[in-house]
């Protein structure tokens, strides 16, 4: 250890009030860093998660042009063949067929249209977690040929209960008038209000009997292993399928407002932090500042005793870098702890439920540490600590030596 590297930690443990409070601005300061991050981190990725989990899957399978212009003139026939192509694709988790068409649902006090989903109640269940979200009821069955389940919103519109009959009315694919009665077996509570006031689900065999579709499906829905590799499981898809005939989207593609809200989020948060920074600096820059001109007499002596003035500025960084490399530690140590705790424990937010859950998110948020990330802020605010001492090292070193001497 050089001679003024020991000057530089004298000088810290000298002063340990002045020491203790530029430590506790970098901790602190990078504590919070850490902690927003996670939070926002949390929070997108339950909203990806319970976006893509309740119904959505993470990529959907379409005849080319069915997103745009959902029809039953674009259904997939061939269901089976592609199937068999996503057994052989690694990150694909789960797979389910659906019939999607826009139909009326009609009670005797009154009627709404909706979108109607024909789906295969064992497949949907390894798919999505939408049997979870029943509020009184059950699950469709394979059998359950006449029965239905609707969201609460749309129940209270049609003031309807359990046991109490709906008719459905559409176009069949062969241009025919589709009505059909079915029971009401369960009624949905998503927390979505497109789901809850707009969706109806029967079983995929009553689907294809009233639309007339004779074996085909609207869409397959495919669960990935990892929402971060859906990309390049989306991109094996299509090199096992004719990608001529058929769309392979996903989530950001099925829902680009979503996807929009959380690159928006992302740059939003990117801004509070730095804003964050900038505080951390000042507090920073405050501390070093006012331990020159506290020291500006010894300064003038060491000048006057042959001390370069580079030396000067060399001992005031070394001492600003070991303020900032204890703080740092303090602040990984103390950032990590409390986002790993609240990632057991969660955020409960339920007076703001209703809100989040407009958004997928949910009343508890649960953060989640980047170790990443953690580096990344970590190098930023032990960088900034160092240049934001250059001003007062430099000041230090201009000093004239019989001036500083004189200095009160």
């Amino acid at each position: 250890m050089s001679t003024f590297t020991k000057i530089a930690w004298r000088n810290i443990t000298r002063n340990q009030y002045r020491s203790s409070l530029t430590i506790s601005a970098v901790a602190i300061g990078l504590a919070s860093l850490v902690f927003l991050k996670s939070f926002i981190d949390g929070a997108d990725q339950q909203m990806v998660e319970n976006y893509t989990s309740l119904l959505t899957g993470s990529i959907q399978i379409h005849k080319t042009g069915f997103q745009k212009n959902m029809g039953l003139e674009k259904s997939i026939t061939e269901a089976n063949s592609i199937f068999t192509a996503l057994r052989n694709i690694t990150g694909v988790e789960a797979a389910a067929p659906r019939v999607k068409d826009y139909a009326l649902i009609s009670s005797p006090e009154s009627s709404a249209g909706i979108l109607l989903y024909g789906i295969d109640p064992a497949a949907e269940k390894k798919l999505t977690t939408i049997n979870q979200r029943l509020r009184r009821g059950r699950f469709l069955t394979k059998e359950d040929k006449d029965k239905i389940i609707i969201g609460k919103d749309l129940s209270d519109q049609l003031k309807t209960d359990l046991g109490d009959k709906v008719v459905l009315m559409s176009q069949g694919a062969d241009g025919s008038l589709a009505a059909s009665a079915y029971e009401i077996c369960g009624i949905l509570d998503a927390g979505a209000e497109d789901i809850d006031k707009n969706l109806a689900l029967i079983t995929i065999e009553a689907a294809r009997d009233l639309l007339v579709l004779d074996g085909k499906i609207s869409e397959i829905a495919i669960a990935a292993s990892s929402l971060n590799d859906i990309d390049e499981i989306a991109r094996s898809i299509k090199a096992k399928i004719d990608i001529n005939k058929y769309e392979v989207l996903t989530w950001k593609e099925i829902s680009p407002m979503t996807y929009q809200w959380i690159q928006f989020d992302q740059v939003f948060t990117g801004l509070i932090l730095f804003i964050v920074l900038l505080v951390v600096a000042a507090g920073i820059l405050n501390t070093i500042l006012m331990s020159v001109l506290e020291r500006t007499r010894e300064f003038g002596i060491m000048l006057a005793l042959g001390t370069k003035p580079q030396q000067i500025t060399s001992m005031v960084a070394a001492e600003s870098f070991m303020l900032a490399g204890i703080g740092v530690t303090f602040g990984a140590a103390l950032g990590s702890g409390l986002v790993i705790l609240l990632g057991i424990t969660g955020i409960d937010l339920s007076a703001i439920s209703s809100a989040l859950n407009s958004f997928y998110i949910g009343s508890v948020i649960y953060p989640r540490l980047n170790i990443a990330d953690l580096c990344v802020y970590a190098g930023i605010v032990l960088l900034t600590s160092v240049l934001v001492s250059i001003f007062p090292a430099k000041k230090a070193a201009k000093l004239s030596p019989i001036e500083a001497i004189r200095h009160i």
